[in-house]
């Protein structure tokens, strides 16, 4: 059986990543009274960037993770799991590869906003 692979998001991906996006928040929409932030970005602009990796699996987009390069830090701007695959580790595996990128892009810390 294939691994799932992570791979940087191309402008076909699109789509795919505001379907998990918008699966993985939409249940805050009640609890908050509005989209959450992660619903109303840009995905196309952070795919032009190069700051949006996907992770396929059997050739299925099922997660994906935003970074984007500050300063002093990386960013995890947002990661999101399908809701039909997630507690399968797919989250951790994408949080392994910002701290694999963090390390590669030569940052000593990664930070993330929360409500």
């Amino acid at each position: 059986m294939e691994e799932p692979q992570i791979r940087v998001a191309t402008a076909a991906d699109v789509p795919a990543i505001e379907e998990i996006v918008n699966q993985a928040y939409r249940h805050y929409v009640a609890r908050i009274g509005k989209p959450p932030g992660p619903m109303l970005e840009d995905y196309a602009a952070r795919v032009s960037e190069g700051a949006a990796w996907v992770l396929e699996d059997r050739a299925a987009t099922v997660a994906i993770i935003v970074l984007k390069p500050e300063p002093d830090y990386l960013l995890l701007d947002n990661i999101a799991v399908s809701p039909a695959r997630q507690g399968l580790g797919l989250g951790r595996r994408l949080l392994a590869f910002a701290e694999d990128e963090a390390l590669r892009r030569g940052y000593r810390e990664i930070r993330l906003h929360t409500h």
